[in-house]
């Protein structure tokens, strides 16, 4: 909540300018010993180890939150910190502090900043770096609040330490009127030794506590200063949240201190603000006369000043102070054509006003939303507000902070915070509810598919999507900020995932319905693929995925939190397939899945050589308890089975098409097709996957680097045969390019991140340099081992020398690099969401997890190798076999050897020892069949080479006595030839001898 004008405008850039004076920073925070009325607590050690639980390396020994409200002078708010790093992590954590405060009405006093280290305290008030910056945390949001950071760069911290702090706010928003409130979390999901909280009261007010969530002791006393109240925690156990809850959902106890007795105080301290800039001057009167001559129904005029407030005032905040809750004049916001919340909420009163239309401001919390009623009166508990007014017996909630909606007011999407404070002091200051039953469908969907009558003809798809209400501004918006094209490509990319063959049309149209504000979307595509064969003809599947998207299972399934639920949601989905072919016939059927979370209609039709598939669903409620969680998830397949509709194509000599399969097939080969369409079927929803993650364009400001978890760096690393390492090192590239604007290309040097492995080493060490000022990654020289051995591995896998064993090495080669960027993430958003495992990776592993467990078999010989191997890389029980079956001289060791097997190397195999060449394999009978011959008996051999690395050499042994045997060995890295070349040395030798 802010307030603009054109003093603070100015003050803004003033202050910009003072960004860049440090001395003029430096004055805006003190060193001083706390305030007698602050009580100092030891801090203690934990009596229960839960290291395990600890995240970011930082253990937290005290947490000390002091307040106290004098009668008259300026709020003092005292904060202390005491902790704890138990590893590196923890050091990098905790050594660099930031202390905001808002300098327009607050000041800052640093008390103490001190190491402790094997129980001596060291003070590093004197020789830690400290400088004022310009904090703007909002900045991202377009809000401008005018605070400052003060930065605290700690010298000389180590694993073990503990940094214990101190510091003290005087002031407090003069917004307020010297009205107190407050709150205090006192769960944590991480280790808390000791937690402190205390209010000292001295004003002759009351003050009303209250605590959410559970009960905790408060202890009242009384001193010189007033009333103290105090909490006082030692270990309190731990609580973890679920993932996926509801965003009202906060099972966490809290404390609110606040001086407001009831709701109406908080409307009687809020009206005054907004009373004073509801104007009606020529400029608003202007535009309510334009408005008025364009419509007449006072619905329709309501709508019209409702788009002028969203369209014509862009969102931009300046909060410095006051302006945090204090809404801007109408007339200003109308001249300067920006204004956040509460300035165009102004703006849309006043405008409505002018048209003689009663409309009141509404305090609303986005956050809390429901929760809002369980909470004590305050008006701090607000973050956002919106227009509400009543027109025919109804009530409206108008958001003109919303872009891109349109309809009229009937038709117009209403957000639903929950509650909201009415701003209106003629009437009962309570809480009302903002919940309106849904009428509305939310999206519709109607799919057309004309259907070829040969199955070897292209199929026509198209599709129409009709979006309401809120689904239609989130759809205007991602046009606008990403374009059509774009939008289309992401929506031609999905279809891809489950559509074969799937190509363009038509581009994609779009289309406005003004009355309702419903925004269409046209497609059309081609299916060459339209049909999967199947072994009673050609089989295909139809799904209603938007309502099967919307019952969606959880991450967690056992849980103790709710789980969100989308609400109010209602969609439609229409599925007509049109025959070409006659002869079809379908049962025509109704059914109906009801039960406490959706309700889901179905109905088939057929008619006229139509087939109309119809899914009506609607939400009930907007979370699933955790109790429920079982029963929901069976209710969730019974709406995934019946949201799914096959049909059967009986296959027609004119209808088979020849394929690879059916060539492979003739040769009695029909599992390798399943096999290859398998690994074909990952790769398209791989692709399809990451190009719809790529579009959403997430970025992470946070991180300067690809941040990603040194843990699945190395698991995705090997699962995707080094794959990942060439994306990691592009995507790092990337990073650099964009942040120095270099012109280098990053697709280049990830795919050969082998050659570019030192460049991003220095890439990284100066950046190391510049952040810490030292390297933290290794040092140079170390830097250019690892670099060349990263070019001798690869130089050994080129040479498919060991290639899966090196595939499995190389990871660790990296981890250097990794683990400093993976540190540098300070904040953990982009390393958590990179470290995050998508389903297209799980199913990339899964599907290379084979190949590479064979390799590995393979490289170490347990499997029969893909090369000729030398003998002494056998096993024991290999050689074991070898000599007890008679394949190989009893006193010889074998010299080279080959299996032509793919898993068991007692099914054939061949090779030479120093006096002997051998050769064997099991006939239909699986009896071994062999010949052992000295080279003294072998007159020549005759090679004939593979064409390629995959096709196998054929070595025909001629003997003296006419007869003759064949070895078959491999082509890789031409071991054939050696083997060759060993044969005929050998042969010549004896021959020399005899």
């Amino acid at each position: 909540m802010k307030r603009t004008s054109l003093y603070f405008a100015s003050w803004l850039l003033t202050f910009s300018f003072l960004f860049y004076n440090t001395s003029a920073f430096a004055k805006q925070y003190e060193i001083d010993k706390p305030n007698e009325w602050v009580i100092h607590h030891n801090v203690k050690q934990p009596q229960k180890s839960d290291l395990e639980k600890v995240r970011d390396g930082t253990l937290y020994l005290l947490l000390d939150n002091q307040i106290y409200v004098p009668n008259r002078q300026k709020q003092q708010r005292y904060t202390r910190l005491a902790m704890k790093a138990i590893n590196q992590s923890g050091v990098d954590y905790i050594s660099q502090l930031s202390l905001d405060f808002d300098p327009s009405y607050e000041s800052l006093i640093l008390n103490s900043l001190t190491i402790i280290r094997n129980n001596e305290r060291i003070d590093k008030l004197s020789s830690a770096k400290m400088s004022v910056i310009q904090g703007e945390p909002e900045l991202a949001n377009r809000i401008y609040n005018g605070s400052l950071s003060l930065n605290i760069i700690i010298d000389d911290m180590r694993s073990g330490d503990t940094l214990d702090y101190s510091y003290t706010i005087t002031g407090s928003n003069p917004v307020y009127a010297n009205k107190f409130s407050t709150r205090k979390t006192l769960n944590w999901s991480v280790p808390v030794v000791q937690q402190k909280m205390r209010v000292l009261w001295g004003k002759k007010t009351p003050l009303h506590i209250n605590t959410i969530n559970g009960a905790t002791d408060i202890r009242e006393a009384s001193n010189k200063y007033g009333t103290d109240y105090s909490i006082s925690l030692f270990e309190a156990p731990l609580l973890e949240q679920n993932s996926q809850t509801p965003t009202w959902y906060d099972p966490y106890t809290q404390v609110y201190f606040s001086e407001f007795d009831d709701w109406g105080e908080v409307v009687n301290w809020a009206h005054p603000l907004y009373q004073s800039a509801i104007e009606t001057p020529n400029s608003i009167v202007d535009i309510a006369e334009g408005i008025k001559s364009n419509y007449t129904k006072t619905s329709d005029k309501i709508a019209a000043a409702l788009r002028f407030s969203q369209d014509e005032i862009r969102y931009l905040g300046l909060e410095m102070g006051t302006n945090s809750h204090q809404p801007t004049p109408a007339s200003e916001t109308l001249s300067l054509r920006y204004g956040d919340c509460k300035d165009k909420t102004v703006l849309l009163i006043s405008l409505l006003k002018a048209m003689d239309i009663e409309a009141f401001p509404a305090l609303v919390d986005t956050e809390e939303t429901k929760r809002l009623k369980e909470l004590p009166p305050s008006a701090s508990v607000f973050n956002h507000v919106i227009v509400t007014l009543k027109q025919n017996g109804k009530r409206y909630w108008l958001d003109p902070t919303v872009s891109y909606q349109r309809g009229t007011l009937e038709y117009l999407a209403q957000p639903d915070y929950g509650y909201a404070l009415i701003i209106d002091d003629q009437n009962e200051a309570i809480l009302t509810s903002m919940s309106q039953k849904p009428v509305h469908t939310n999206i519709s969907v109607e799919d057309n598919f004309f259907i070829a009558e040969k199955a070897s003809e292209p199929s026509r798809f198209e599709t129409k999507y009709t979006y309401a209400e809120f689904e239609a501004i989130n759809r205007r918006s991602n046009i606008a900020s990403s374009g059509l094209n774009s939008v289309a490509k992401s929506y031609f990319e999905y279809y891809q995932g489950f559509l074969n063959g799937l190509s363009i049309n038509e581009v994609m149209l779009t289309s406005e319905q003004e009355k309702t504000g419903k925004l269409v979307t046209r497609e059309s595509y081609l299916i060459s693929e339209f049909w999967e064969k199947t072994d009673e003809g050609y089989e295909a599947d139809f799904y209603a995925s938007e309502i099967q998207n919307s019952v969606y299972e959880p991450k967690q399934i056992n849980r103790n939190d709710p789980l969100y639920f989308d609400y109010p949601n209602i969609i439609n989905t229409t599925i007509k397939l049109h025959f070409s072919e006659k002869g079809w016939g379908f049962d025509n059927n109704k059914e109906e899945i009801d039960n406490a979370y959706f309700n889901l209609k179905t109905a088939v039709e057929f008619n006229d050589n139509v087939l109309k598939l119809s899914y009506d669903y609607y939400a009930k409620q907007d979370h699933i308890k955790a109790a429920q969680i079982d029963d929901y998830l069976a209710q969730r397949k019974k709406l995934i089975l019946a949201t799914h509709y096959s049909i059967l194509k009986y296959a027609k000599a004119s209808d088979t098409p020849q394929t690879a399969a059916d060539v492979l097939d003739s040769f009695g080969y029909s599992w390798l097709k399943y096999i290859l369409a398998g690994y074909i079927l990952v790769l398209i929803f791989f692709i399809a996957d990451w190009r719809l993650e790529s579009a959403k364009n997430i970025k992470f400001e946070s991180s300067s680097f690809y941040a990603v978890s040194v843990s699945k760096f190395i698991m995705y690393s090997i699962l995707s045969l080094g794959l990942f390492v060439n994306y990691w090192s592009y995507r790092n590239f990337k990073a650099i390019k964009e942040r120095d604007n270099s012109s280098i290309m990053p697709i280049a040097r990830g795919v050969f991140a082998f050659l570019w492995y030192y460049p991003l080493y220095k890439a990284l060490a100066q950046h190391s340099q510049k952040q810490f000022n030292k390297n933290k990654i290794m040092p140079s020289w170390v830097a250019v081992i690892l670099w060349l051995i990263v070019l001798a591995s690869t130089f050994a896998y080129r040479m498919d020398e060991y290639a899966t064993i090196v595939i499995c090495i190389m990871p660790f080669l990296w981890l250097p690099l990794v683990s400093y960027i993976e540190q540098t993430d300070t904040r953990k958003e982009a390393l958590h969401y990179n470290s995050h495992w998508r389903i297209r990776q799980y199913l990339i592993s899964l599907a290379f997890a084979p190949l590479l467990f064979l390799g590995v078999l393979q490289e170490v010989n347990i499997l029969p190798n893909a090369a000729i191997v030398k003998g002494d890389s056998l096993w024991p029980y290999q050689i074991h076999f070898l000599k007890r079956n008679r394949l190989t001289p009893e006193n010889e060791d074998i010299l080279y050897f080959y299996s032509d097997a793919v898993f068991d190397y007692r099914e054939d195999g061949n090779g030479i020892t120093e006096n002997y060449i051998f050769s064997y394999y099991k006939n239909d009978d699986g009896k071994l069949e062999s010949d052992l011959s000295h080279f003294k008996d072998i007159k020549e051999i005759e090679a004939s080479y593979g064409k390629t690395k995959l096709d196998n050499t054929t070595i025909k042994v001629i003997k003296t006595d006419g007869s003759d045997f064949l070895l078959i060995v491999g082509r890789l890295n031409e071991q054939d030839k050696v083997l060759v070349e060993q044969i005929n040395l050998r042969i010549t030798s004896k021959k020399v001898i005899n």
